[in-house]
């Protein structure tokens, strides 16, 4: 489609949208007195807690005197299935409090007692049970909240919920005690969450909280509110009531210190001649976490000589991309509080072609990341360490009653030596990773009662290099920027941007790998626009966004988006991120159903449209899109997406080479799951690419299943099946007779995975889970060709498919010998880049929860890899060659005890 024509495609679908955004709200707005409550800003739902001498003994039966004298939230209303209805069955709670905690008193009624579900599970389960639930907006920000749950077995469930909603924190742990009982009503549940576990001011006058309740009933798939929430999650703490008659409330001294030591035994296969590797190594290590309340509003964290073995490993992947793949955090300490590092720097569509949705100026895992350096070509054997040591770490962090938010880390890592043998056995060592130091610093303000926001942020990693070795990492990278958003209209419109630059300094080779990195490309000989300059020692560059859009209130939403990073921009020191050099616009028009129907239960339906350049007007990437979502009357549920990606030119392809004409691809996924309330509950996605210039076809079939025999037990599996058939797979560059010649060839890949959980709960506090990953992925090349023409109309045009007197394959030497030029001679070689990728990755954890906030794990791990250069399939023999590939077990018990001062 000629870029005039997408030019006005767009506009036409942008007038259309603000017009009949129009038209909808004046509807919606006429209707909303009838059919749902105001759920805005200054919701009416008040109550009053009520403060007591003696607290209520935890017991989960609500029989403690002090009940009788506190108010009752009730008139409970739905959010799903059917939005702002009576809640199907009566559910009241109370609030007490004295100078040490707030303590909450839930029953919920029913009609039905043996239909409670009641799961017993670890802490955190987000399996099918019922629930009673308090959140609690103490900054009274309408922004943030503490979410404390309990099902009618006694399981907690605890979360920090930010930006209105739109995130949350599932990882921070709060110690609190909670307690559930099962009678003829229906159950009840009794929370005693000790104010130090909260953020508030201290004050000797009359105090006002945001609060909810939420009731879950699993049967019904039913959610109801004290407070109503729109369905379409738009609002959140915004939302709630208010709790009132809190006086004289002083925030405790906080001094939480969390011990631990570990030991452990490892067990790896030996190789001959590695005087490196020990076949049992013995392992102890010695550690802590710190909390301290600087003032009610921040707290103090730290951690020194930290340890994660009880993390989940990440999953196995077989990346023939130019660009790192993205790992989402795992490990606690960095975990907890990451919403405070936010900073909008992405775009709301993600394409194959780019992807900014996981882009962020910090990501956590820079820090403790695989050393980057390696030991000389010459090392005849080699040990290098799996992860770098995290010294420390400390954050601050909180919110001020005025609105600040506050989020400071700085961590250090140490040096890490590899040790080598050279060629005369002797031993040596070579450094891999220098003395590193990452700081970020965020900073918000909130206004209008958290309707507006206007923040900043800055990170900062500084190498100690010491060694000419490691000249090719940068001595210092910085980034700063400013972002912000505004609501309007009562919250129904929003106008957000960002913009955020960057700067690295370091070496001639240091900033010169940049330049040539993936995502900079600063070398292509057709991009007139950019001058790489082997000379630099510093390089900058900026990113901006933009958006404006309807958020809420009625059925219709719309989004209209921009987003410009220029090629200079870089922040992946501390930070993630994959391609720079793009202008982009997009624009999203979407509606949403929540009232049921006849047969549907709620339905939603996204179309939109996108189109990017590069700073030099090549249009790199233009297309179009539908999802629709619908959820059934029996709990079905079905997703499908459909997408129409047209040309564009790739500056990415040829890896540093001149930019490439791409195919037009269309794109299809659907999702069908079942009733996830069933004891055994399952679903099935599948995926489909196809280009029809190329013949290039790739399928994904992934289906689950879930099985809970009880509510002690469950187990799900997770296979997946993908075939990729690519007639156009970058191989590899070579220089031959004075240009350099880009080589692809076809790829048939099969890739074969299987996830695998299971979980056995003794009590809530004692529970057994089990991860693991079987992954087989081979890959066969042929056909291969070299770049012609990279931007020829026909795709034909674009390669040059070797013939049989220019290709041939040497046995002796393993790799593809080219003729380039027809002499006969040899011009070129590559390696054979067929490949078998075999790995196997498990975790079993005992954990047990021996005291409030006190943890003992007994972790076992368990990997296997084997890669092979064939690209044959073979999956009964694969899985055979992977169960009888050597393993590395790991056995750990690691014991922490929490101390509150």
């Amino acid at each position: 489609m000629p870029m005039t024509d997408m030019r006005r495609c767009a506009l036409a679908l942008i007038v259309l949208t603000l017009a009949g955004a129009r038209s909808v709200r004046a509807q919606t707005s006429a209707r909303r007195t009838s059919t749902s409550p105001a759920v805005g800003r200054g919701a009416a739902n008040v109550l009053h807690a009520v403060r007591v001498p003696t607290p209520p003994v935890i017991d989960g039966r609500l029989d403690d005197p002090a009940w009788r004298t506190a108010p009752v939230a009730s008139g409970f209303v739905q959010q799903r299935p059917d939005p702002y209805a009576p809640a199907t069955e009566r559910t009241e709670a109370r609030v007490l409090y004295d100078g040490q905690a707030i303590y909450v008193g839930m029953r919920m009624y029913s009609d039905h007692p043996g239909g409670i579900a009641s799961a017993i599970a670890r802490r955190d389960y987000t399996g099918y049970s019922d629930w009673a639930q308090v959140m609690f907006d103490s900054h009274h920000d309408r922004r943030t909240a503490f979410r404390f749950a309990l099902n009618p077995a006694g399981v907690q469930k605890d979360a920090l919920e930010y930006d209105d909603g739109q995130g949350e924190d599932v990882s921070w742990d709060a110690v609190w005690e909670g307690a559930a009982h099962i009678d003829s009503l229906g159950w009840t549940a009794e929370f005693r969450i000790p104010l130090s576990q909260l953020r508030f001011s201290t004050s000797d006058t009359a105090q006002v909280w945001g609060v909810d309740f939420i009731r879950d009933i699993a049967r019904l798939n039913e959610r109801d509110y004290w407070s109503p929430l729109p369905p379409d999650g738009s609002r959140m703490a915004s939302a709630f009531g208010e709790l009132a008659g809190l006086s004289g409330l002083h925030a405790p001294r906080r001094l939480e210190v969390l011990p631990y030591t570990l030991a452990s035994v490892t067990n790896a296969p030996g190789v001959a001649g590695n005087p490196f590797v020990t076949q049992n190594d013995l392992g102890t290590k010695l550690g802590a976490d710190v909390k301290y309340g600087l003032t009610s509003d921040l707290t103090l964290t730290g951690t020194v000589n930290p340890d994660f073995g009880q993390v989940e490993a990440d999953p196995s992947v077989v990346n023939l991309t130019a660009f790192e793949t993205f790992f989402p955090e795992k490990r606690p300490f960095f975990i907890e509080g990451a919403d405070l590092f936010q900073f909008g720097v992405g775009f709301p569509i993600g394409t194959s072609d780019f992807n900014f949705q996981n882009d962020q100026p910090f990501y956590s895992r820079r820090i403790g990341r695989a050393p980057q350096g390696s030991v000389p070509d010459s090392a005849v054997r080699a040990n290098t360490p799996d992860a770098t040591t995290i010294l420390g770490a400390a954050k601050l962090s909180g919110k001020t009653a005025h609105g600040w938010t506050v989020g400071v880390l700085d961590a250090i890592t140490q040096r890490e030596m590899a040790q080598y043998t050279g060629s005369a056995g002797e031993h040596l060592d070579a450094p891999v990773e220098p003395l590193t130091n990452y700081a970020v610093a965020r900073l918000r303000k909130d206004f209008r009662h958290g309707e507006s926001a206007l923040g900043g942020i800055v990170t900062a990693t500084d190498r100690d290099i010491g060694s000419t070795s490691l000249d090719f990492l940068p001595t210092g990278a910085y980034t700063a920027g400013l972002d912000g958003f505004q609501r309007f209209d009562n919250g129904m419109y929003q106008i957000s941007g960002s913009v955020l630059g960057s700067t690295v300094r370091g070496s001639q080779q240091a900033i010169a790998l940049i330049q040539r990195s993936p995502g900079h490309y600063y070398q292509r000989p057709d991009a007139s626009y950019l001058t790489y300059d082997s000379t630099r020692t510093l390089l900058s560059g900026y990113a901006a966004s933009a958006q404006v859009g309807k958020v809420g209130g009625g059925h219709w939403r719309w989004t209209l988006a921009g987003h410009a990073r220029s090629p200079g921009f870089d922040m992946n020191d501390v930070g993630f991120e994959q391609s720079t050099d793009w202008l982009v616009e997009g624009a999203l028009l979407s509606y949403l159903n929540f009232q049921p129907g006849r047969h549907l239960r709620d339905w939603n339906a996204l179309v939109g449209e996108w189109s990017g350049w590069s700073f030099g007007g090549e249009r790199r990437s233009t297309g179009v899109f539908f999802n629709g979502n619908v959820d059934f009357l029996n709990n079905w549920g079905a997703f499908l997406s459909v997408a129409r990606q047209f040309n564009g030119l790739s500056t990415d392809a040829l890896r540093g080479g001149p930019a490439l004409r791409t195919p037009a691809q269309s794109q299809f996924s659907l999702t069908i799951n079942t009733d996830t309330r069933r004891a055994v509950s399952g679903a099935i996605s599948s995926s489909y690419s196809y280009e029809g210039a190329t013949g290039m076809h790739s399928t994904t079939v992934s289906p689950s299943l879930s099985v809970r025999p009880s509510g002690r037990v469950e187990f799900s599996l997770g296979p997946s099946v993908a075939w990729n058939a690519n007639p156009w797979q970058y191989v590899t560059q070579r220089s031959a007779l004075g240009d350099t010649h880009y080589l692809f060839g076809r790829i048939d890949q099969t890739t074969v995975a299987l996830t695998a959980r299971a979980r056995y709960s003794f009590t809530p506090t004692l529970s057994f889970e089990f991860y693991g990953e079987p992954f087989i992925s081979a890959g066969n090349y042929a056909d291969f060709m070299q770049v012609a023409n990279p931007r020829a109309a026909k795709f034909g045009d674009r390669f040059h498919t070797f013939t049989p007197a220019e290709l041939r394959y040497s046995d002796s030497t393993s790799s593809y010998q080219v003729d380039v030029n027809g002499d006969g001679t040899s011009d070129l070689a590559f390696g054979n880049p067929d490949f078998n990728v075999k790995q196997f990755r498990s975790t079993a954890v005992l954990r047990w929860e021996y005291h409030p906030g006190s943890t003992l794990f007994v972790v076992w791990q368990q990997g296997r890899s084997l890669v092979t250069p064939t690209g044959v399939f073979d999956l009964g023999h694969d899985a055979s060659d992977l169960l009888n590939a050597p393993a590395t077990n790991v056995l750990l018990v690691k014991m922490n005890y929490w101390l509150s001062f």
